[in-house]
């Protein structure tokens, strides 16, 4: 009896160690697929976004409003050149203008993209502009009440970080609603929020402007990471 009881024990105790083992190898499994996951999250996002009036050189009397996106950049080992390729940067405006002369309050939307074609490891600069015009029309000197920013590498929607909105947006539900909005009234502003290049500014800055993929926009949809 002695002999069959520890036998059992034996092959109890061989079954329970062979379980741990599966189990253990799942979990260092499950570690790994959610490592990727975070480090492939973590290849680029927004660590600030300023606003700030901005005069060309070629025409000081001119105001542009500035907006530049500062990216933190942290290619995959395996990158070509250790830099990040195709990294899409879309800026997402809202602007409340005041009653003025009779003219209720209203909410303007606007969005613009850019895609680089190649990002270091590191900071990378990303800039775009409201002309003078609209800034004179409607009298915004800083930063507008609502913005947001949208990261993609090769197609692939990045995470937003709390950077990549304004302190209105902080909850996730207010960021979506204001997406919603943004989508679907800014397409009747296409065109007034540029691109570095499309402005006098495209020389300004020549030792951190990076080089864009140069093509009209065509804001096709495109999976959204925004909670």
């Amino acid at each position: 009896m002695s002999v069959t009881l520890g036998g059992s024990c034996t092959t109890f105790f061989t079954v329970l160690m062979l379980r741990s083992k599966v189990i253990e190898l799942f979990l260092m499994t499950l570690g790994l697929a959610w490592s990727h996951v975070y480090c492939r999250a973590a290849e680029v996002e927004v660590a600030s976004v300023r606003f700030a009036p901005a005069r060309p050189s070629i025409n000081t009397s001119a105001i542009w409003l500035e907006s530049t996106v500062v990216l933190h950049v942290v290619p995959p080992p395996d990158a070509p050149g250790r830099m990040l390729s195709r990294v899409r940067v879309q800026l997402w405006v809202g602007v409340e203008s005041p009653p003025l002369n009779g003219v209720p309050a209203r909410t303007e939307y606007y969005r613009t993209e850019v895609e680089c074609l190649a990002l270091p490891s590191g900071r990378s600069e990303v800039r775009f502009y409201f002309p003078p015009e609209w800034v004179k029309r409607d009298q915004l000197q800083g930063a507008p009440r609502n913005w947001a920013v949208e990261l993609a590498v090769a197609g692939r929607a990045v995470p937003p970080t709390r950077a990549a909105s304004a302190s209105t947006l902080a909850e996730p539900a207010s960021r979506r609603a204001f997406l919603t909005a943004a989508l679907a009234a800014a397409p009747a502003n296409d065109g007034c929020l540029l691109p570095q290049y499309f402005t006098p500014f495209a020389q300004e800055y020549p030792r951190n402007t990076v080089t864009f993929v140069r093509r009209e926009s065509s804001f096709a949809p495109t999976a959204r990471a925004s909670p």
